[in-house]
């Protein structure tokens, strides 16, 4: 797979970052290509806005997500899968990421 980010992140900072079921769905929604604001991002997984900006922080912090213009945030380009795959490789591990519809 061409997405390794490589060492950039450790497997501890990974773990703490897919730990938590709510980070697991803000991935799912980004990885569909969609650059998003808080709020939106919140609406379609259904947490608070405070606790989706809470889990951006620490995927930014761990360099799995950037924040754009107008603060909206996608994946880091070297985790953004190519159209239609389901898989990204972290280096560390491959994360499926696909969402039922």
């Amino acid at each position: 797979m061409s997405n390794a980010i490589g060492s950039a992140i450790t497997v501890e900072a990974l773990a703490r970052v897919l730990g938590d079921p709510g980070r697991w769905a803000i991935l799912r929604e980004l990885a569909k290509g969609e650059a998003l604001p808080v709020q939106e991002l919140a609406s379609r997984v259904g947490r608070s806005a405070g606790m989706v900006s809470k889990h951006m922080a620490m995927m930014r912090e761990a360099g799995l997500v950037v924040a754009g213009y107008g603060r909206l945030y996608q994946l880091a380009p070297a985790m953004r899968p190519a159209p239609g795959a389901t898989m990204v490789d972290l280096g560390q591990c491959l994360l499926k990421i696909n969402a039922p519809e």
